[in-house]
């Protein structure tokens, strides 16, 4: 197969002139653009030369703006929900084996967890069914005051302290497992809206913005170059380049107010942040629950072991009541 010179040189030029119009269409445009921004900020551009935005488009994404930001701010903190373990102990070194006899009852008080499924697979891996001590604060004070701890051949089942123990440390997995169970719905309910939100709409936000911005400066850019037109000649076509970009600027502002109207309703900051709250009450209650229940078994605990002059002393304080 011959080599056909007339054909390569057509192939050559045509990608030579696709190459210079890329460059003539969108690089020298971009430069310049990103010259008059660097003018403009340092304040090289008088402020008359700058094409002002409606104000009703500024108001709409300004609001816009603050919504990203404030999902932004808090995703940063409600993402650690997503971490088992934010709140667990750095110095505690566990040996989970040492509690293996007791998985059997730990698993069952999942039924307690504001929501049963979900703290169920938070704990347990799918795959295997094998069983991963929880590594929560809650879970660790349980385990380190479970009461096998105590047990010993001469130690009872009716010693009181191991019924105490017993007592703390169930009570404490049960709270251990709401916790799961709101990390799971903040997760959910709260986390993956947010990030949706942020990833759809806000980014049709940031997007038409940017545009806008772009043929803002386009438009004050032609404005300029006829400002500065020496050449009457030149003059008429750097004119109807101006008037086009005002039109293009003017439309895009249209289009970019009905866009940020759109996101700001279609954004539930409100309904989100309810299930933010929905979780952490849940557990919460659950553990004031919990808590206030297991006050009034340790005070009949003492009593039993004090007797009842001890014990009246002890049921006239309030219960633990405090201001925090």
């Amino acid at each position: 197969m011959s080599f056909n010179f007339t054909n390569f040189t057509k192939d050559l030029k045509s990608l030579a002139d696709k190459v210079s119009n890329e460059f003539n269409n969108e690089v020298l445009p971009m430069a310049h653009r990103t010259s008059r921004i660097v003018q403009e900020r340092i304040g090289k551009v008088n402020v008359d030369d700058i094409s002002q935005l409606p104000s009703e488009y500024v108001e709409l994404a300004n609001k816009c703006n603050q919504i990203e930001s404030l999902y932004k701010n808090v995703l940063k903190i409600t993402t650690n929900y997503e971490n088992e373990s934010y709140d667990y102990p750095l110095n505690v070194q566990e040996s989970f084996t040492d509690f293996s006899k007791n998985i059997s009852s730990r698993v069952s008080n999942l039924s307690k967890a504001t929501t049963p499924a979900e703290a169920q697979a938070a704990i347990i891996n799918p795959n295997s069914g094998e069983y991963k001590p929880p590594k929560t604060l809650y879970h660790a004070l349980a385990r380190a005051t479970d009461a096998s701890i105590l047990s010993t051949s001469s130690t009872s089942s009716e010693d009181l302290l191991v019924k105490g123990l017993d007592l703390y440390s169930t009570s404490l997995n049960k709270i251990g497992n709401a916790r799961l169970g709101q990390d799971q719905l903040i997760k959910s309910k709260f986390n993956k809206p947010l990030n949706t939100t942020l990833r759809q709409l806000i980014s049709q936000s940031n997007n038409i913005q940017k545009k806008v911005e772009q043929k803002r400066v386009d438009y004050d850019l032609a404005r300029s170059n006829v400002a500065q037109c020496t050449n009457p000649a030149k003059e008429p076509q750097l004119r109807v380049i101006m008037e086009n970009a005002e039109d293009d600027f003017a439309n895009t502002v249209e289009d970019a107010m009905n866009i940020l109207q759109n996101v700001l309703e279609n954004a539930k900051p409100l309904e989100e942040f309810l299930e933010l709250v929905k979780a952490q009450l849940a557990y919460h209650k659950l553990a004031n629950e919990v808590l206030g229940s297991l006050v009034d078994k340790f005070e009949s605990l003492i009593e039993e072991k004090h007797g009842d002059r001890t014990g009246d002393n002890v049921s006239s304080r309030e219960s633990g009541d405090f201001d925090i």
